[in-house]
Formats: structure tokens, C-alpha cells, sequence
């Protein structure tokens, strides 16, 4: 399956959004599975912890599995449409909120995921972007059954791509 490995950052307004489309080689319901059971979340993007439905309040452990670190994203569940639609505020320390959308959907007997991170400051978009391309390399390695590569590996062999083109 072709995959979108860069994604698109794109400016709205006086903010960017990240945008990806990643092909899955799984169902759309398994890849729903990989982002919101914390087990399957664990594996590839970190611990998260709180209540994942709409109205909850979440904390995903990006670091150490430590409490308040400043290593870890919080927000609440906005919108949650099993297994189609994800969308969740964002807030990093030291960041304004943003927001982070996924769409999944059925697509050449496999998934599309559309990831959307939205309302990000030009400088961290470009951060997000080497990030998310991370992330989404470690979601396809746990998806293929491979060995999940370290995300700092990843994050710095992608960084120079974002800081050149973006």
C-alpha cells in the first residue's frame, strides 16, 4: 500500500495544521483499536490515562510514565464516532490548546488514517510534524507486527525533512 510519509503542514490563519494520510495494511476497526485501547496505545505512543469518552479528561505519558510531567499531553475527548472519528484539545506545557483529529475509514482492503493536528504555532507545527511522522512510523510498525523503533531514532532522522520543506 502507497503511504503519505510526510504529511502537509499548512497555514490557517496565524496557525498551522499537520496534516497526515497513512494507509494501514489492518481493518479500520483494528486501527481504532490501536489509538484509543490504552493497551494497544501503550505499545506504540505512550500510556494514557483518564476517561476516553466524550466529555473525559485524558493524560498520554509521551516520556517517563510519570504524572504532570511536563513530557505529557492532556485534553478531553471531544468527539468520539467508533471506529471513524476521534477528535481531542491538546495542551503541552508551554503550548497553547490545540486540537488533534483522526479519521479512519475503509480504503483498498485496508484503513486510511487521516490525522489532522490543528491550530499549532508555525515554530511547534514543524516540531508536530517530525513528531506525528514518528508516531505514525511506530502505529505502522505495531499495526505490522514488528518491533516498535525508538520514537527519538525516528523524531531526528524525519527533523530535517520539516525544517527544510515546511
Amino acid at each position: 500500500m502507497a503511504t503519505d510519509l510526510w504529511g502537509v503542514l499548512t497555514p490557517t490563519g496565524t496557525r498551522v495544521t499537520v496534516r497526515f494520510e497513512r494507509r494501514f495494511a489492518t481493518a479500520p476497526e483494528d486501527l481504532w483499536s490501536c489509538i484509543t485501547d490504552p493497551d494497544r496505545l501503550r505499545r506504540w505512543l505512550g500510556p494514557v490515562y483518564g476517561d476516553l469518552r466524550v466529555g473525559g479528561r485524558y493524560e498520554l505519558r509521551m516520556g517517563d510514565d510519570v504524572a504532570g510531567s511536563p513530557q505529557n499531553a492532556a485534553g478531553e475527548v471531544v468527539e468520539c464516532n467508533p471506529p471513524a472519528r476521534l477528535l481531542l484539545t491538546w495542551l503541552f506545557p508551554g503550548e497553547p490548546e490545540s486540537r488533534v483529529s483522526v479519521e479512519i475509514r475503509a480504503e483498498g482492503g485496508g484503513a486510511l488514517l487521516v490525522l489532522e493536528h490543528l491550530g499549532l504555532e508555525e515554530a511547534a507545527a514543524r516540531g508536530y510534524g517530525s513528531g506525528w511522522h514518528a508516531s505514525l512510523d511506530q502505529l505502522d510498525d505495531h499495526v505490522a507486527g514488528r518491533t516498535v523503533r525508538p520514537w527519538e531514532d525516528l523524531y531526528r532522522a524525519a527533523l530535517p525533512r520539516y525544517r527544510q520543506e515546511a
